[in-house]
């Protein structure tokens, strides 16, 4: 055989068991795939509003235009994610375009299993790289790839940064550090978050300097008085900085500022949710590998592991820790998990360390147990809920509460007594000699199959909200485009505060152009408007000229009525009507100030620009608190009635009453008033005070906290002659 035969020959079979090689790492990421991809399929329509209605926004105006824009409003940019997504909305189907962008979300998020098995490369042999990367591959958050977010490519792109990072902290050269530099440069427009990983690396370049030899021969010959020096110049230097953030970002400014005690908290109690979700040992594992084992010989790798995780856990521990803390001063408190997933990968190679060596030291593992079941007793468990979408860990615990009947207290007990049987398992395989492979062979199944029981879990629950999303807006779903082949449609409504079924008909029918409320209660994402009726004919201002308007319960536009479709609000179906605008864009009457099951508040009008035949007729008002078997609460009401006004507001008032009427309403009660019009335009204003809340009157049955006065309803009734007749 030649010399360029065997060379041939030898290269073919190089080739080969490199493919043999890369088999079970490409069977892990094959069986994930497909395990997501059936989660995405079950998965019926978006629910984690309005996250993801405005990426979906960004990428359809991206596919139809080439420029991101909200409801048809430019808007800045926002993630690489929504240009991935964009030629999938070029389906014309929606269902088969909705579909394809799941799936592609399922291979981006489970593609982490690469760069994860890459990282591990870098430290440890192939067998707990293989861990590492079906583990990272298989964590609660996973079961985002179901939704409209931007986790699926930020858990992959942050992963893959992350080992370049390393790769660089490891062996230098000129090209993977030019790849590390240009990933983190780019990571933020991937996500905003991952703007930590440039820090991160930093941070890391500056904890492996201190690590060097070089460095501790410096410090050798230090006094007291020198580390005095640098405690006071790294406090010196934490300041500067955050005072340099802070000027560039009002979220951190206003945390740090005001809410230091939130920021701990809170970041404590997304670490929790995170050590719950990988199952706790990974978590003690990957914190205690911080520290050198006795007698371990210092590497390269080693060091610059350490080096790196240290710099993450610190970066995206902040980032989670201040963003909880603002977000709980603007909106609600949660517990943000989503923002320190990313520190999984990294935890997880911790772990492969001790698989490999089976030996962790005692006052790391000391250390980080301690800190291990702080965060297990103080981090909130949401266990009343089915869901709770920023915290993907503790969706095993919910599924525990609701299929075993698991409480709290037995959920902290059981929390405690596996973290010290971690412990334990940390600790056997010194003393077990050749038995300890087998064990930590065992522990590597046995924290996959909680993550991915924990995946499954959340998953679960992802998708009971999303079928009962559609239950409530019913199929079909896509019922306004069928109607109108794609013509640009205005949705007008009232009380909107609650507009999970509106963003979920804006999500199905692109023919939806804009939002409007004729109280000020449209939520984005995107633009919304109030317009300003006239009173001589309910004409509205801004008309876009759209030759189709949905409206909601107790609005009439004129025009022709094309198409109605029920759906559930507040607990009882409703109608939406699709009209055909008879131009101008006008009100023929509109109720404001009633909520979706017919309750109103403390105030709310019914308004008549227009009746057939220009006549005056009369009005059936029904205030009603039958529905409220609760402990009474008089309510004292007040019906004005009058020819319409506008206000400085630009609003309908009553300019004059011609009849006012007062009486009182108590639990079980219903009254009907009819009211004669004074012509074919006025305008009825109902007052009721005091309200009640439900949930302070019967804290024991009641969740609903509105102010309640009473429910009311309006119908418009012909002149007393034509009724005679």
């Amino acid at each position: 055989m030649s010399v360029a035969t065997a060379s041939s020959v030898a290269a073919e079979r190089t080739l080969a068991d490199r493919v043999l090689a890369a088999i079970p790492l490409l069977s892990i990421f094959l069986w994930l795939c497909i395990v997501y991809a059936i989660e995405a399929w079950a998965h019926g329509t978006p629910w984690l509003f309005g996250d993801e209605l405005e990426l979906t926004q960004l990428s359809r105006a991206i596919a139809d235009t080439g420029h991101a824009a909200r409801r048809g409003e430019p808007h800045s940019f926002n993630t690489l994610w929504t240009y991935l997504m964009a030629p999938a909305w070029m389906i014309d189907n929606l269902h088969s375009a909705y579909t394809t962008v799941k799936y592609l979300a399922v291979i981006v998020m489970t593609l982490t299993v690469f760069p994860a098995y890459a990282l591990a490369r870098l430290l440890v042999p192939r067998g707990p790289a293989l861990f590492v990367a079906a583990a990272s591959g298989a964590i609660p958050a996973l079961a985002y790839s179901s939704l409209l977010v931007e986790e699926p490519l930020a858990y992959f792109y942050s992963t893959l940064c992350l080992f370049l990072i390393l790769r660089v902290l490891i062996a230098p050269t000129r090209w993977w550090v030019i790849g590390a530099l240009v990933a983190s440069v780019i990571a933020p427009l991937v996500r905003g978050e991952l703007a930590v990983l440039p820090f991160v690396f930093a941070l890391a370049i500056l904890f492996l300097l201190w690590r060097s030899e070089a460095a501790a021969r410096w410090r050798s010959g230090w006094s007291a008085w020198d580390w005095v020096g640098l405690a006071v110049l790294i406090v010196g230097a934490a300041v500067i900085l955050s005072a340099f953030i802070g000027h560039h970002s009002l979220e951190w400014l206003i945390a740090t500022r005001l809410y230091k005690g939130r920021i701990l908290n809170l970041g404590l109690d997304a670490a929790g949710a995170l050590t719950i979700g990988l199952g706790v040992l990974p978590v003690v594992a990957g914190l205690a590998a911080l520290w050198r084992l006795p007698g371990e010989r210092l590497t390269r790798e080693l060091s610059a592991f350490r080096s790196m995780l240290l710099a993450a856990v610190v970066g995206f521990g902040m980032y989670t820790a201040v963003k909880a803390a603002y977000v709980s001063t603007v909106f609600a408190t949660y517990t943000y998990e989503r923002n320190l997933i990313y520190l999984a990968p990294l935890l997880f190679a911790g772990t492969a360390l001790w698989l490999e060596r089976r030996r962790v030291h005692p006052a790391a593992l000391v250390a980080s147990a301690g800190f291990v079941l702080y965060v297990l007793l103080s981090t909130p468990y949401d266990m009343g809920k089915d869901i709770s979408y920023n915290a993907p860990g503790l969706a095993i615990l919910q599924q525990g509460n609701r299929y075993l009947a698991l409480d709290p207290t037995g959920a902290k007990i059981g929390l405690v007594a596996l973290l010290a049987f971690s412990i334990a398992l940390l600790l056997a395989p010194s003393l077990l000699g050749r038995a300890g492979v087998w064990l930590a062979f065992a522990v590597a199944g046995a924290v996959i199959a909680w993550n991915l029981t924990g995946e499954l879990a959340f998953a679960s629950a992802s998708n009971r909200a999303s079928d009962r999303f559609i239950d409530n807006i019913r199929r079909p779903l896509t019922w306004v485009d069928d109607q109108t082949g794609g013509a640009p449609t205005l949705y007008i409504g009232q009380q909107m505060k609650d507009q999970d079924s509106e963003w979920l008909l804006e999500f199905w029918n692109r023919s939806i152009k804009a939002v409007w409320s004729l109280d000020g209660t449209a939520q984005g994402p995107g633009p919304t408007l109030t317009p300003d009726p006239r009173a001589s004919d309910g004409a509205l201002s801004h008309d876009p000229g759209y030759p189709y308007v949905v409206e909601e319960k107790g609005i009439e536009v004129a025009g022709t009525t094309v198409a109605t479709h029920l759906h559930r609000a507040g607990g009882a179906l409703e109608k939406w009507a699709l009209i055909r605008v008879t131009p101008p864009l006008r009100l023929r009457s509109s109720v404001v100030g009633v909520f979706s099951d017919g309750w109103a508040g403390s105030f709310n009008s019914y308004t008549r620009y227009s009746t057939e035949g220009n006549r005056a007729g009369r009005v059936r008002v029904v205030v009603s608190r039958k529905s409220w078997g609760g402990p009474d609460k008089a309510g004292h009401v007040t019906l004005r009635i009058g020819p319409i006004t506008i206000g400085d507001d630009k609003q309908p008032h009553v300019v004059r009453a011609t009849e006012t009427r007062r009486f009182a309403i108590h639990s079980k009660q219903e009254k009907i008033i009819v009211l004669d019009a004074p012509g074919p335009r006025f305008r009825i204003e109902t007052t009721i005070l005091p309200t009640f809340v439900p949930m302070q009157l019967s804290p024991q049955t009641e969740t609903d906290a509105r102010e309640l006065g009473a429910k009311v309803t309006y119908e418009f009734l012909p002149p007393r002659k034509a009724a005679h007749k």
